[in-house]
């Protein structure tokens, strides 16, 4: 019990600062919420762990260029985001939909409205210890 405890907390520090560290444009970093729903290491997969995060974005939210250094899969819940992944079509996602992405793409993210925020549940898979998005500026 100890062990989960510590391991939400630890999941709780980064998704706090997963928004702000990305360079959140448009709405401010403040109207973006995220709640830890799990981080755990996996068993018999050393070094390997899983993270799943609920995002409540307002209207406007965009990020700024980032990778993901593990396996992403989205899950919206309510309303669009628009996903521009380099190398590929931009797309938008809608409630309901999910979608895959690779580790080390750089994309950028938003809500595909300015009139309606978005919420949606990321679940990757990657390095233990590293944040789920990390800044990328080439």
């Amino acid at each position: 019990m100890v062990r989960r405890s510590a391991s939400f907390a630890a999941v709780t520090a980064v998704a706090t600062l997963v928004l702000p560290a990305t360079g959140v444009t448009g709405a401010s970093a403040q109207e973006a919420e995220t709640t830890a729903v799990l981080q755990t290491e996996l068993v018999g997969d050393e070094g390997t762990e899983a993270n799943i995060v609920l995002y409540e974005v307002e209207a406007g939210w965009e990020t700024e260029r980032h990778i993901h250094p593990g396996h992403v899969f989205v899950y919206v819940t309510e309303g669009t985001i628009d996903v521009d992944v380099e190398g590929e079509e931009r797309r938008s996602v809608s409630a309901g939909n999910a979608f895959y992405e690779l580790p080390d793409k750089p994309m950028v993210a938003g809500t595909a409205s300015a009139d309606e925020g978005a919420s949606f549940i990321v679940f990757q898979v990657g390095p233990a210890g590293e944040p789920i998005m990390v800044p990328h500026t080439e």
